[in-house]
């Protein structure tokens, strides 16, 4: 499993925007380019053997029409393909779901069809097979037994289910990332500051980002933009930092005040009920400012229209809102990332008993903690439990905590 590191950059001045944008368009435009050409069946070979693809162009003396360098073509071109590849990979998952339900094939035919859908563990798919439902070309083996009437029966049938779980083809429809790989960029610190110098379109010209935080760079990077801060952020994927577990167990409890505490009464990250308060004292005071101006908007909605409008337009928009619930969001959940890591370098515990409080839901005793509980993000807690546990199970939810004490 593969761990994706992301590192945001401080804002971008106009210039370097305007050549990171651009990069970003083309690259996209070349990727779109890419799909279109390549998403026909009868290119499917490519998905197994990219690099070939990829040899085959540069031996044509293939040239990006929007102005990418070579080896940014090139990245354009394994994106490309990897992005086909997830989305048969995903409908082949599918038309096997189907064919575990099928009670009209025989054993014989589904034997085939499991053959034809085979992927092996090592070497990977054998994507001939697959066009070969397309085309109807007769493929088969010593291992299967099936006339050639019942193959043909079972290659129609795999045709039919495919073209109903395909979709629509990928395209590019935004311009929001691109690829580099470590020829494409330089990292380097001034004082404390660390910087990336990203190629772009010009050859031997890179535009230099300043990074907030410092964290180690290497191997191909994603730049993803984000146009409403003028900045952008750098993925790079690395194998996660594990712990092994040891042999005991552990209990923890949720809380809002923290994060959990554990069944040694130890409270982890009690700066998560701080930013849970921060978040509810937020929402009320603009809630009460936003329902004073919707008040306003009503009451200007007959007597002066254009000024409703302005109200609604310039004083209730979600932009700003979003942004800031985002910037919560994202603090809660780091402090959840703190407190298992804390959990585990600490305890390292082999299993972990939990109370499970997704489904929870109703009216608090206040309207301060039912907001608190709003916030709380049980759902994230769960994904990193199971993340980064090795076994997990949840107790029951009904009257655990009025348990007496052994």
């Amino acid at each position: 499993m593969q761990q994706t590191v992301r590192q945001k950059s401080l804002p971008l001045n106009n210039e370097k925007w305007a050549r990171i944008t651009e990069t970003a368009d083309a690259y996209a435009r070349q990727k779109d380019a890419f799909l279109v050409e390549y998403g026909h069946v009868k290119y499917l070979h490519y998905l197994g053997e990219k690099r070939k693809l990829r040899d085959e162009l540069v031996s044509a003396g293939f040239v990006s029409p929007f102005g990418l360098q070579a080896r940014q073509w090139k990245l354009a071109l394994e994106d490309a393909l990897y992005t086909l590849e997830r989305q048969w990979e995903a409908a082949i998952a599918e038309v096997k779901e189907y064919l575990y339900r099928h009670e009209g094939l025989t054993d014989e035919e589904k034997h085939y069809a499991f053959w034809l859908l085979y992927r092996h563990v090592k070497h990977g798919r054998n994507w001939k097979r697959i066009r070969a439902v397309f085309t109807g070309e007769d493929i088969v083996s010593e291992e299967i037994k099936l006339d050639a009437g019942g193959r043909a029966r079972v290659r129609k049938y795999l045709k039919r289910v495919f073209r109903r779980v395909l979709g629509r083809k990928p395209r590019v429809k935004k311009a929001r990332s691109f690829t580099v790989d470590q020829q494409m960029y330089r990292v380097f610190n001034s004082g404390k500051r660390q910087y990336i110098a990203v190629a772009t379109l010009t050859p031997g010209e890179r535009v230099i980002i300043p990074l907030a935080g410092v964290h180690a760079i290497e191997g191909n990077v994603r730049v993803v933009l984000i146009p409403e801060e003028n900045c952008v952020e750098i993925h790079l994927t690395r194998e996660p930092r594990t712990f092994p577990p040891g042999e005991g167990e552990a209990g923890i409890d949720l809380g809002v005040t923290e994060v959990f505490t554990d069944d040694t009464g130890k409270k982890y990250r009690p700066e998560y009920g701080e930013a849970l308060q921060e978040m509810s004292d937020h929402i009320l005071d603009k809630s009460r400012k936003r329902g004073k101006l919707w008040a306003l908007r009503r009451k200007f909605l007959e007597q002066d229209p254009n000024k409703a409008r302005r109200i609604l337009k310039h004083n209730l928009g979600l932009t700003k809102q979003t942004k800031r619930n985002k910037k919560y969001r994202t603090r809660c959940e780091n402090e959840i990332n703190r407190a298992f890591n804390e959990f585990y370098k600490e305890r390292r515990p082999k299993i972990i008993a939990y109370e499970d409080l997704a489904h929870l839901r109703g009216k608090a005793g206040s309207r301060g903690l039912s907001r608190k509980v709003s916030g709380w993000q049980r759902s994230i807690i769960k994904e990193r439990l199971g993340y980064k546990s090795q076994t997990v199970f949840d107790i029951l939810k009904r009257g655990n905590s009025q348990c007496p004490p052994t």
